[in-house]
């Protein structure tokens, strides 16, 4: 748990400019207001009651990726993204009430429809596995019944944002409902002769394990193949992450204690995740029950297990020959997993330990690619300015493999790709799937 409350860790940024390297808005547009210094100035004297809640102001917030650069960047870890978080969820209460039109304290009212559906999408679809796979049976719908076609071709697509049009050309094949049954609820060790490498509990996440279903069984796969007996509980729920960022502080404390209850009963050794901004939001569960002492204690065992599966496979795991085929590789880490997770190195070092393979480092790594959850849909401009620098670095290495460890990293880098028109060129993958296809491709030429 962090030690500083947000309203008491604002208080103690002493301006020394040690972020503004990192930021990567702040990189993009040189203004002192899109970097952390500015940002922990604004949103403190929103929160203090200095400056009147603004549409302009909420604006500017809304401008921060959540990255955490900045924190790790710190040297007195000032928590920028709570800071901003707590100023956002007091412009959210603001907007509420306020009758205000045209003047200092007017804040834009979002639609009544794009208000419930937003609600309806994050309340009843992302917190309820059931409804999710049905949206999931839908799109597959949609991509194999020849509609996802016939809706480019007649330009029904033009009525839509530019982005969601982009996003909706780079989202990746739903398997059918038959390949997204339930995963089993326990899946041993692949070498059953060989000693445990640890019993751990796989975390599935919610729209991970409708669009990117198959890289979560692969994560399952590599588990078991490198000596671990995976549980993988049934009752298990999203994460909460977009819902804390959304400001929905209660619905995010209720899926919390729905995770730590599924959790406590598969009594393991660790909890694993494969996607950097789930195991981010799973690991500072203890941060919302700073007021519950009953629910603090079970948050703080729970978050001290979670894991990445790259983390913990280089840690504990034994991984199987691997076999590359030529390939130049390179890596975007995910924000969340290398900022607040703190797992920088263990992704590339799995991939360096692949024969055959030239592993090239991405100059620039550090900064964000814009995806941010859903940052890349609510603020495209931005988002599209941080990608494509992004871009002019992977060009640099000249790999045609692009590795993430993060769902949404992998949709803005593959947008990224499809935006330079290097999809013959550029393949972007997760780390799970190309160590699983790197684990078949040896046992194959062993065969």
């Amino acid at each position: 748990m962090k030690t500083l409350t947000p309203e008491e860790s604002m208080h103690t940024c002493v301006r020394c400019g040690a972020c503004r390297g990192v930021c990567p808005t702040l990189n993009i547009t040189g203004r002192e207001a899109d970097g952390p210094r500015g940002r922990v100035l604004m949103a403190r004297s929103v929160i203090d009651g200095e400056i009147p809640v603004n549409q302009e102001i909420k604006d500017q917030l809304d401008r921060c990726l959540l990255c955490s650069a900045c924190v790790d960047a710190c040297p007195i870890d000032v928590q920028v993204p709570d800071i901003v978080m707590l100023a956002k969820e007091q412009i959210a209460a603001a907007a509420e009430t306020t009758v205000f039109q045209n003047s200092e304290s007017s804040i834009e009212q979002p639609g009544r429809l794009a208000s419930t559906v937003k609600n309806f999408f994050f309340d009843k679809v992302l917190a309820d596995q059931k409804r999710l796979n049905q949206v999931g049976n839908l799109l597959w719908m949609y991509q194999k019944s020849g509609l996802q076609t016939l809706t480019r071709n007649i330009g029904i697509m033009k009525f839509f944002p530019e982005q969601l049009r982009e996003m909706e050309k780079i989202t990746p094949a739903v398997l059918s409902p038959s390949e997204r049954k339930p995963h089993p609820e326990y899946t041993p060790r692949a070498n059953e002769r060989k000693e445990s490498r640890g019993r751990v509990a796989f975390f599935q996440g919610c729209i991970m394990d409708v669009m990117f279903r198959e890289t979560n069984k692969n994560s399952i796969k590599l588990l078991s193949k490198t000596g671990f007996d995976v549980v993988t509980p049934k009752s298990q729920m999203c994460c909460g992450a977009l819902h804390h960022h959304s400001g929905k502080k209660d619905k995010t404390i209720e899926l919390a204690k729905a995770n730590i209850e599924a959790f406590e009963k598969a009594e393991v050794d660790y909890i694993i995740t494969n996607a950097g901004g789930c195991g981010a939001a799973l690991a500072e569960y203890s941060d919302f029950f700073r007021d519950d002492p009953v629910w603090l204690e079970r948050a703080k065992a729970f978050s001290k297990k979670i894991r990445d599966i790259s983390e913990i496979i280089h840690e504990k795991g034994d991984l199987p020959k691997t076999m590359g085929h030529g390939e130049r590789v390179t890596y975007q880490p995910s924000c969340h997993l290398q900022y607040v997770m703190k797992v920088k190195d263990a992704p590339a070092r799995l991939v360096k330990r692949v024969p055959e393979v030239e592993y090239v480092e991405l100059p620039e790594k550090k900064y964000c690619c814009g995806s941010a959850g859903i940052y890349n849909l609510l603020q495209p401009d931005l988002a599209n300015d941080i990608l494509d620098k992004k871009m002019e670095n992977v060009k640099k290495t000249g790999s045609g493999v692009l590795l993430t460890a993060n769902p949404g990293c992998f949709l803005q880098m593959k947008l990224g790709v499809h935006r330079e028109g290097m999809e013959d060129v550029i393949e972007t993958k997760h780390v799970v799937d190309y160590l699983v296809e790197s684990i078949e491709r040896a046992e194959v030429k062993a065969h």
